[in-house]
C-alpha cells in the first residue's frame, strides 16, 4: 500500500468523524432543558463535543505534516522525473485536507454558536421556571387562608415528615451508593496490590535464582578455565619435548654435547697429569725421608745392643758389625738417590722433625725392645 492511498483511508475517517459530530452540534443548539433539569446534561454534551473536535484537531495537524512531507518528497522527484497519476493523487490528497481544514474550522464555529444557543435557552428555561414560580406563590397569597384543623396539622405535620424521611433516604442511598464504590474500588486495589504483591515475590524468586545460577556458572567457568590452562600448558609441554626429542636433540648432541665433552675430557686429562707429576716427587721425597729415618733408627739399636751384650754377644760380633756395614751402605745408597733427584739432606732433619711431631701411626709395626744395660767388660 503505498503512502498516498494510507493517506486518503484516514481523510476519509476523519471526514466520518466530522459527519458525525456534526448532529451533536445541531442537537446542542436546540437543546432545551426542562424545569428542573438543570445543566448537567447540557455541559456534558457540550464537552463530548468538544473532546471529538479536539481530537479530529490532532488527527487533521499530523495529516497535514504527512501530506507536506508527501510533497516535499515530490518536489525532489520533479526534477528527475515525469509525474503522473501520483501526482494527481498527492493533489487530490491535498484538496482533501484543506477541505476537512475547512469543515473543522466551520463545525468549531457551529459549536460555539450551539454553545450559546444552548446557554441562552437554559437561561429562558430558568427565567420560566422563576416566573413559574412567583404566579404558584401570588395565587397562593391571594387564596383565603382558612383555618386549619388540628387533623390538618397532623397530616401536613407527618407530610413534612415524610417528605424529610425520602431527603434522608435518598441521601442514604446516595452515601451507600458512593460507599459501595469506595468498597468496589477498595476491593480491586486490594486485589492489584495482591498481585503486585505476588508478582514481587516471583521477581525476587526470580532474582535469588538468577544469582545462584550467576554463581554456579562463574565456579564452572572457574573450573573449566582452569581445566583448559592444564590442558593447554600439558599440550606445550608436550610439543615442546616433541619438538627438542626429534629436532633439537640430534644436532645439540652432536654439535654441542660432544664437543664439550671432548673438552672437559682433554682438560681433566692435563690437569691429572699434572697433578700425578708433582705428587710423584713429593712421595720420593717422603719415602726417601722416611728410609733414612727408619736407617738411623736401626743403626741407632743396632749400636746400643752391640755395646750392651754379654761375652755371647762379643762371639757374635763378626755379624753384628756385617749388618751394621749392609746399613751404612743402604744409607749412601739412599744418599745418592737423593743428590739424584735435587733433595737436600738438610730438610730431612726437618721432615724427621716433623715426623716425630706427628701423631704415630697406629697400623706401624715398630720393634720395641728392652736395651739391655751395659756390661764392664774385663779386658785383662
Amino acid at each position: 500500500m503505498s503512502p498516498t492511498t494510507a493517506l486518503q483511508g484516514r481523510l476519509k475517517e476523519l471526514s466520518t468523524c466530522l459527519g458525525q459530530i456534526q448532529p451533536l452540534v445541531d442537537r446542542l443548539r436546540d437543546f432545551t432543558s426542562s424545569i428542573g433539569q438543570g445543566d448537567e446534561a447540557r455541559l456534558e454534551l457540550g464537552s463530548e463535543i468538544h473532546s471529538r473536535l479536539k481530537e479530529a484537531e490532532q488527527e487533521l495537524e499530523l495529516l497535514r505534516v504527512e501530506v507536506e512531507a508527501l510533497e516535499t518528497a515530490d518536489n525532489r522527484r520533479r526534477s528527475s522525473a515525469v509525474h503522473g497519476e501520483k501526482e494527481a493523487e498527492r493533489e487530490r490528497v491535498a484538496s482533501m485536507a484543506g477541505r476537512l481544514a475547512e469543515e473543522l474550522k466551520k463545525l468549531r464555529a457551529d459549536f460555539r454558536t450551539a454553545q450559546l444557543q444552548a446557554k441562552r435557552n437554559a437561561e429562558l428555561a430558568k427565567r420560566k421556571e422563576r416566573e413559574l414560580l412567583m404566579s404558584r406563590s401570588h395565587s397562593e397569597k391571594k387564596q383565603p387562608t382558612e383555618k386549619f384543623t388540628q387533623d390538618d396539622l397532623v397530616l401536613n405535620a407527618s407530610n413534612d415528615v415524610t417528605s424529610a424521611l425520602r431527603r434522608t433516604h435518598q441521601l442514604m442511598q446516595a452515601e451507600l451508593s458512593r460507599s459501595q464504590f469506595a468498597q468496589s474500588t477498595l476491593e480491586q486495589s486490594t486485589a492489584a496490590i495482591s498481585s503486585l504483591s505476588e508478582s514481587y515475590s516471583s521477581l525476587d524468586t526470580l532474582l535469588s535464582s538468577s544469582r545462584t545460577l550467576a554463581n554456579s556458572l562463574l565456579r564452572s567457568q572457574k573450573s573449566d578455565t582452569w581445566y583448559l590452562e592444564t590442558a593447554f600448558y600439558i599440550l606445550i609441554g608436550t610439543i615442546s619435548w616433541l619438538l627438542f626429542r626429534r629436532v633439537f636433540y640430534g644436532p645439540l648432541w652432536w654439535l654441542v654435547w660432544q664437543p664439550l665433552k671432548l673438552i672437559a675430557r682433554v682438560m681433566f686429562a692435563a690437569l691429572g697429569a699434572a697433578g700425578l707429576s708433582s705428587t710423584a716427587v713429593q712421595t720420593a721425597s717422603g719415602s726417601l725421608s722416611s728410609d733414612i729415618s727408619s736407617a738411623l733408627r736401626q743403626t741407632a739399636t743396632a749400636a746400643m745392643a752391640a755395646t750392651g751384650t754379654s761375652s755371647t754377644a762379643w762371639e757374635h760380633e763378626t755379624p753384628a758389625s756385617a749388618d751394621t756395614d749392609r746399613v751404612m751402605d743402604k744409607i749412601g745408597e739412599m744418599a745418592e738417590q737423593a743428590k739424584q733427584h735435587g733433595i737436600d739432606l738438610d730438610d730431612i732433619t726437618v721432615d724427621e722433625s716433623a715426623d716425630e711431631e706427628l701423631p704415630r701411626n697406629p697400623k706401624k709395626r715398630m720393634f720395641e725392645g728392652e736395651i739391655p744395660e751395659p756390661v764392664l767388660r774385663d779386658e785383662l
